[in-house]
């Protein structure tokens, strides 16, 4: 699905500042304002912008480079730019302003331009200023605009001019910090609304939230419709008004040779007899057979291609995909959707943004046996069943026939859906500590692995990428005798099993042996710094991680203190540890779940308790006293 407005990328700029006099940089005036022209039922609409700022000193220069960013649906025109030095009075103006294509990589495609240049003479005190015209050649596409940027802004002001016959939607978020004025003006022909906010504070990255439209002040502005010789004319008056849009992109699609398609589709399927089987065969086909590239190439990237094209290509975007999921499970009898919807990095529903904005990716719904089955085959490892991660919670637009529609919430998934089982058994031979392990990861704990190792292995050797990913032991742990079972299985958990020696891992104090049996610490450096954390800790998945430590006692050793149970309960997040002896063998069974995709603010503390139990609990250790002869 098209990601319209390379602006969202700003978004991601996070936290604030208070004080203007301590910024390097700040935004003196940003304004927006988009002008309607209608004539008959054709719109004109231009958006001017303008935008000035200031250096308060010359830290941070790289300010000075500036993009602006365009696409099919979009000209920037009119460009004036230049610096203004006040010591000496003097306006330098850019020269050379280069148009640069922002994706194309193979991967992903994208009409995506932007206009780029770097403001010259740029030094403390020095002002730069900047106008051009956006041209909007689509009425579905005006965009939203931020009252606050990555810096402070002394003054943003977003205006929109429309003919009086033309009705205006908007919607504000994040806005209850903010003074915003509103205005309202009518003419006989024209009404204008304004808005303007002073003084916003800038907004800087943090790690492990959610994207900055959750955070940062903006608004939304949107055509609803239109009157004409006293007729009403919708464009994204509300959900129906955007499904019907939706749906007219829909009725584009290239329906040739759709024999090839189903083709195959017998082919996957005429040993299975159930429809829950021949939907995960097709689902599993399309996943390994159809290479992702995601496209955004004008009404490309949001009409899908023909599935025969796509067949025989062997590639395609998320909408592609999904029309093809879509056409071969409704060839093989599977009640299937075609399905619009926003990734989590989106905080809208359809009822609150009935634009485009609202969504960005495109999936298939299967209903089968009274059960509803998101399938993103995107996504290539994950399995039959499971939603992508990234749109559990969302809202998802159905697109039953030419008119009807229906929204479903997409659930979150449930930790015993994404488990790491952990077997370990422990030898101490001399001064080392021996270890055989294996783990069977299931769902999102499987993809996570299988993402980390396809994308960020890179050319590290498997002990080294192991060593960097579970950290185990600690850092004089070395790994042998690395396999790997069911890495392209999706239906089987994946089994991965490895031997450690870990030397200097046991403390010995005269005739006493420490051993500690948590070679895995995980989540102990996931305590949250409340004095800077300033936004919900976003958490991807639920799971559960399980483990079963099995301690050989050295010969010649007895154990003399072994750990009580130790354990912290809360519904959202805890583990318990248990420890048993039997003869010559110490147990231990360590249990961790996470059931939130979110630690709100008001729960950072209990957050951190859970943490700081859980790293009390770890520094528990056995102690093993030599026996006397």
């Amino acid at each position: 699905m098209k990601n319209l407005f390379a602006v969202f990328i700003l978004f991601h700029f996070l936290g604030y500042t208070q004080d203007f006099s301590n910024e390097d940089y700040i935004y003196l005036k940003r304004h927006e304002h988009i002008k309607i022209g209608l004539t008959e039922h054709n719109f004109d609409i231009t958006k001017h912008i303008s935008e000035q700022a200031e250096y308060l000193n010359a830290k941070k220069l790289y300010f000075a480079n500036e993009s602006m960013g365009f696409d099919s649906f979009t000209t920037i025109e009119d460009i004036n730019a230049y610096t203004y030095l006040p010591e000496s009075n003097k306006s330098i103006k850019v020269d050379y302003i280069e148009t640069k294509r922002d994706f194309d990589n193979g991967v992903f495609y994208s009409d995506q331009e932007s206009k780029i240049f770097t403001f010259p003479a740029v030094t403390k005190g020095a002002i730069t200023n900047l106008t051009y015209k956006e041209v909007i050649k689509d009425p579905h596409f005006l965009g939203l605009f931020r009252f606050s940027t990555f810096v402070p802004t002394k003054n943003a002001q977003l205006s929109i001019e429309f003919p009086n016959n033309v009705s205006i939607g908007y919607i504000d978020f994040h806005t209850e910090e903010l003074k915003v004025d509103f205005k309202k003006e009518t003419l006989t022909d024209i009404t204008t609304y304004t808005w303007t906010a002073n003084n916003t504070k800038g907004y800087q990255p943090e790690d492990d939230s959610e994207s900055g439209l959750f955070y940062v002040p903006h608004i939304i502005v949107y055509i609803k419709g239109y009157e004409y010789n006293g007729e009403q004319f919708s464009i994204l008056n509300d959900v129906k008004d955007l499904y019907k849009w939706y749906a007219s992109l829909v009725d584009k699609i290239d329906l040739k040779e759709l024999e090839k398609v189903y083709k195959i589709t017998d082919d996957v399927t005429k040993s299975l007899t159930t429809k829950r089987e021949k939907a995960e065969a097709i689902f599993n086909w399309v996943q390994d057979n159809i290479n992702y590239v995601a496209f955004e190439d004008g009404l490309g990237g949001f009409i899908p291609r023909g599935a025969a094209s796509v067949c025989t290509k062997r590639y395609g975007d998320c909408k592609d995909m999904a029309n093809l999921l879509y056409e071969m499970l409704n060839h093989a009898g599977i009640e299937a959707y075609r399905t619009w919807i926003g990734t989590r990095d989106r905080p809208y529903t359809y009822s609150q943004v009935p634009t485009p904005m609202v969504d960005n990716h495109m999936i298939t719904t299967a209903i089968i046996d009274g059960q509803t089955i998101f399938l993103d085959a995107t996504d290539s490892y994950v399995p039959f069943g499971m939603p992508s991660a990234f749109i559990q919670t969302k809202e998802a637009l159905l697109g039953i026939d030419k008119d009807t529609y229906k929204l479903i919430t997409v659930p979150v998934q449930k930790p015993e859906q994404s488990v790491t089982d952990v077997s370990t058994i422990i030898n101490i031979e001399d001064d080392m500590v021996k270890v055989s392990e294996k783990r069977f990861l299931t769902g999102y704990e499987k993809i996570d692995f299988i993402t980390d190792y396809l994308y960020k292995k890179d050319t590290k050797t498997e002990e080294e990428f192991l060593n960097t990913t579970l950290t185990l032991g600690n850092n004089k742990t070395n790994y042998h005798n690395i396999n790997k079972v069911n890495f392209d299985n999706k239906g089987k958990a994946l089994e991965l099993s490895y031997d450690l020696s870990i030397d200097n891992y046991t403390k010995k104090v005269a005739n006493k042996l420490f051993i500690n049996l948590n070679i895995d610490k995980v989540l102990s450096k996931s305590k949250i710094d409340i004095g800077q954390k300033r936004y919900d800790k976003k958490i991807d998945h639920t799971y559960s991680k399980n483990y079963i430590t099995t301690l050989n006692i050295p010969e010649g050793f007895s154990a003399t203190y072994i750990p009580e149970t130790i354990s912290y309960k809360n519904p959202n997040y805890g583990y318990e540890i248990t420890y048993s002896q039997k003869d010559n063998v110490i147990i231990q069974k360590k249990t961790i779940y996470v059931n939130t995709l979110s630690v709100k603010k008001q729960d950072f503390e209990s957050w951190n308790e859970f943490i700081k139990s859980l790293i009390k609990a770890y520094k528990k250790s056995i102690i093993l006293e030599q026996t006397h002869d």
